[in-house]
C-alpha cells in the first residue's frame, strides 16, 4: 500500500479511466434523454458515481491512517526504520501482559 494522498477529482478525471468514464456518461446521459426521455436516470447515474467516488477516498484515507498508526507502533516498540530489536528483546510488538515464556525460571518452580 502506497501511502500518498487520493487523486483529485481533477487528476482521476483526466487520467484514461476518468476521460472513458466521463465518455460513457456523456452516451448514457444522450440516451437517456433523447431516446428513453428519462431525466432522472442522468441524475441517479450521477448520484451512483459521487458515491462509489467518495466510497474509494474513504478506503484510501483508512488506508493512509492505517499505514501511519502501523510505522507509529513500530516506531514505540523500538523497531524503527535500523531494524533494533525492541527494548525489551523480544520480537512481537509488547502487549504489556507478560507470558509465561517471558518469566524467569525461579528455583521453587523447579522440580
Amino acid at each position: 500500500m502506497s501511502s500518498e494522498s487520493p487523486p483529485t477529482l481533477r487528476e482521476s478525471l483526466s487520467s484514461r479511466t476518468g476521460i472513458a468514464v466521463v465518455v460513457l456518461f456523456v452516451l448514457f446521459g444522450l440516451y437517456a434523454v433523447l431516446i428513453r426521455a428519462q431525466i432522472l436516470a442522468i441524475v441517479y447515474l450521477a448520484s451512483v458515481a459521487l458515491l462509489l467516488w467518495l466510497l474509494y477516498r474513504f478506503v484510501r484515507a483508512h488506508e493512509r491512517i492505517a499505514v501511519a498508526q502501523e510505522r507509529r507502533a513500530a516506531v514505540v516498540a523500538g523497531d524503527g526504520a535500523e531494524g533494533r530489536p525492541s527494548r525489551t528483546g523480544v520480537d512481537r510488538p509488547a502487549s504489556g501482559v507478560p507470558e509465561a515464556s517471558d518469566q524467569p525460571d525461579r528455583e521453587d518452580d523447579r522440580e
